[in-house]
């Protein structure tokens, strides 16, 4: 039935064309007419064509129903060829057109028999060989062999890439070659057409459409045959063979079977245990906050230096900026100057002395790396020698040199300074000169003031220790102790007006007021021999430190008991109770330091071996606690548990003083490396401020006692005065405000303000300096 349906389609197509041909023929030639017995007899033929199908389609169904049992295809289609050329014979010789349609026809009808037939022996058949002999012979090969061709080679080279092709469907090309030219389309056919081709070209049924490249493939019989094997699920190739002959193996020991027939261990069953650790620990690791942070922030960096593929160049741009990499433009070349002029003003030319300097210079250190030289015309000037040098040279720096592009700041410098209240609202502070103490012939090294702040003890490297009244200036008394007295401190008890100097190797206990006052006379009961607590205590053991009476001199002099170190002392420094007091003797080793009790008359050193070189001590002002400034370190001990409580770590290279605040939460450090250092002892180890404020050396450092005031003294013979204030809310830091530089000592030796004192009611401050004068400084 389709093949009746094909045969009237063509031949209804043809029937059409051949009338429109008649029609638009004007004249014919004589040979063309046909005469009524041409006519007839093609009248005749065409009946006989119609008969002819009618037993053709009878003949092919017949041959359809015995194509099941027959095993060879060629037979059945050599026999419909024979049929068909039997009917061709009877068709007049007259009409050559006619006589070439019946022999299309006629292929095409017996190309449809053989497939049916080739379809059906396939079924049976089951060698590869015979199979592509069959599928030769349904496409039209017959049983020879097509030549191969190169025409695939030949056939231009798509290079479009992984694109959609229906990106090219409103064009008449499907891509480029490699060339860069334009690959065309191929002809497009309808549905009809595509169906006629399929009976009138032979090569139909192995002919494929290549859409990347717009044309027709024809498979060869090699690729029909390949493509058979691989729809029935064989191997592509026919000569593979999937059924190796087994190559023997003889086993070393002489077993037949390499397996044993012993049953299987335990062990491989059970779970390892250490394999359980391991995955337990993994699954720890995992669930933590610190792999579940690493894990987020390695996906947001991988997230970060993943390429966006998304935006194509030929798309809209992106809503959001797009970063790309900023090209940084190359460094200018400086433009030359007056030196580089032809004819340069005279000043800019080189006198004999500054070339012959100029040749010995090294070229990196030149100003200039040519001679100025004048010409009367442009004409004259010669070729520049170094051009080449500077332009390789130019190359190699913008070859090697790297670049980098910087963001600009623009950043006012006022506010990377902290917001500080004005030192106006922070009075009173000391601001101005108001007093001159002058009598001392050598340098003052020490000074101290009462406890009721009326009175003022200076020690002086002359040997003399000074009384001092506070309101007039005047000198009461000057106590002469036969060499330079190193440190002087008033004892922070009102009541008994007793003194502790440093003078050598001893420290000296005074009393510098008169009897008279009531003060002076508790202190000399007190410090009397048989005073105090002194009488009851038994003798002292052996390598004990002794206190001793002075001589007739030095008890002239008010001084009471004396008492001597191993080596010289430099400092002393009292309990706010005032019955204990500390020396420092530096190179003292384990007894630098030595604890007194002014009641009991006994001494006493708290450490068993050295801690280095001690500088300074102090008592804290509520707890029993010892701070030790050594060279480095500061330490502080709890003289009642007897261990240590704390260390500080400076970051100085050699401590020079220290003051402990009269709340007892922080404490200052003074250097001799230009360092004043805050220490809040409740927040950590490491300073809380560090400044630099001095230029040289600081000798000496102090808190106010009542008032948030402290000072620190220098060699660069001056004074600065601080607003320290310390709250009491535990999250407010303290607030430190520079206030003043006081000056007014001058420099000798190289040594300045050698120390300092705060008046214990009144925001005034005392100086004692290396120009042999004591200065007062008031609000």
């Amino acid at each position: 039935l389709l093949r009746t349906v094909v045969l009237v389609m063509v031949r209804t197509r043809r029937t059409a064309a051949a009338a429109a041909g008649e029609e638009t023929a004007d004249v014919e030639p004589a040979s063309a007419v046909e005469p009524p017995a041409a006519a007839e007899a093609v009248t005749a033929e065409h009946m006989a064509a119609s008969d002819d199908s009618d037993a053709e389609e009878e003949e092919v169904e017949e041959a359809e129903d015995e194509g099941s049992g027959e095993s060879d295809g060629e037979d059945d289609a050599e026999l419909e060829g024979e049929e068909l050329e039997d009917e061709e014979d009877e068709v007049d010789s007259s009409d050559v057109d006619s006589e070439e349609e019946e022999e299309e026809e006629e292929a095409a009808a017996a190309a449809l028999v053989a497939a049916a037939a080739d379809a059906a022996a396939e079924e049976e058949d089951g060698d590869d060989e015979a199979e592509a002999r069959r599928g030769a012979a349904a496409l039209g090969l017959g049983g020879s062999e097509q030549p191969e061709s190169d025409s695939e080679d030949e056939m231009p080279l798509n290079t479009i890439g992984n694109v959609p092709l229906e990106w090219y469907d409103g064009f008449e090309h499907v891509g480029y070659d490699l060339e860069g030219r334009k690959i065309m389309r191929g002809a497009r056919t309808d549905e009809l057409d595509a169906l006629i081709k399929r009976f009138d070209d032979p090569d139909a049924n192995r002919t494929i459409h290549d859409a990347l490249h717009g044309v027709d493939v024809v498979l060869s019989q090699e690729d029909v045959a390949l493509i058979r094997r691989l729809q029935r699920r064989r191997y592509p190739g026919a000569t593979f063979d999937p059924y190796p002959e087994t190559v023997p193996f003889d086993f070393p020991d002489g077993k037949v079977h390499p397996l044993s027939s012993a049953p299987p261990r335990k062990a491989p069953f059970l779970p390892s245990k250490d394999e359980a650790k391991k995955v337990m620990r993994l699954v720890m690791a995992m669930r933590s906050e610190q792999y579940q942070r690493s894990v987020a922030n390695r996906r947001l960096q991988e997230a970060k230096e993943r390429p966006d593929y998304q935006q194509l160049i030929w798309d809209e741009p992106p809503e959001g900026e797009v970063r790309h990499r900023k090209r940084l433009p190359a460094p200018k070349v400086s433009l030359p100057g007056n030196a580089e002029s032809y004819n340069p003003p005279k000043e800019y030319l080189f006198t004999p002395e500054e070339a012959k300097a100029w040749e010995k210079m090294d070229p990196a250190d030149r100003p200039l790396g040519f001679v100025p030289q004048a010409y009367d015309a442009m004409r004259k000037v010669p070729q520049y020698d170094g051009l080449i040098r500077e332009r390789f040279e130019r190359c190699l720096d913008l070859y090697l040199c790297p670049r980098e592009a910087k963001t600009r700041l623009d950043i006012d410098p006022d506010s990377l300074l902290p917001q500080l209240p004005s030192p106006a609202e922070l009075r009173p502070f000391p601001e101005r000169l108001s007093s001159r103490f002058v009598g001392h012939a050598g340098r003052v090294l020490s000074v101290s003031v009462s406890p009721s702040g009326e009175h003022l003890l200076s020690a002086s490297a002359d040997g003399t220790v000074k009384l001092w009244e506070v309101e007039t200036g005047r000198c009461e008394r000057t106590c002469s102790l036969g060499a330079e007295v190193r440190s002087v401190r008033w004892c922070p008890n009102g009541e008994t007006a007793v003194a502790a100097a440093v003078v050598g190797v001893k420290m000296l206990l005074l009393l510098p007021l008169r009897e008279p006052l009531p003060a002076a006379v508790r202190g000399a009961a007190l410090l009397e021999p048989g005073g105090g607590e002194a009488g009851a205590s038994s003798e002292p053991a052996e390598g004990a430190v002794v206190w001793s009476r002075p001589s007739a001199e030095l008890q002239s002099e008010g001084v009471a008991w004396e008492v001597s170190h191993v080596r010289s002392a430099t400092s002393v420094s009292w309990h706010h109770r005032g019955d204990y007091l500390a020396s420092v003797a530096p190179e003292g080793a384990s007894r630098a330091v030595l604890l007194h009790q002014l009641s009991r008359r006994k001494s006493g050193s708290p450490f068993a071996r050295s801690k280095g070189r001690v500088e300074a001590v102090a008592f804290h002002p509520k707890k029993p606690w010892l701070c030790v400034a050594t060279q480095r370190h500061v330490r502080i001990y709890d003289l009642a548990s007897q261990e240590l409580h704390k260390k500080l770590n400076p970051s100085a290279k050699w401590i020079s003083s220290l003051s402990v605040h009269p709340g007892g939460d922080n404490l200052l450090l003074g250097s001799y490396d230009k360092r004043l250092c805050w220490f809040d002892l409740d927040l950590s180890a490491s300073p809380y401020k560090t400044l630099r404020s001095h230029s040289l050396a600081i000798r000496s450092v102090a808190f106010h006692p009542r008032l948030p005031l402290f000072a620190s003294a220098s060699d660069d013979a001056s004074v600065h005065v601080y607003h320290g204030r310390v709250y009491s809310d535990l999250m407010s830091n303290a607030l430190i405000v520079p206030l003043k530089i006081l000056k007014g000592h001058e420099i000798t030796s190289h040594l300045g303000v050698m120390d300092i004192a705060w008046h214990p009611t009144q925001p005034w401050l005392f100086s004692a300096g290396a120009d042999g004068s004591i200065l007062l400084y008031t609000g």
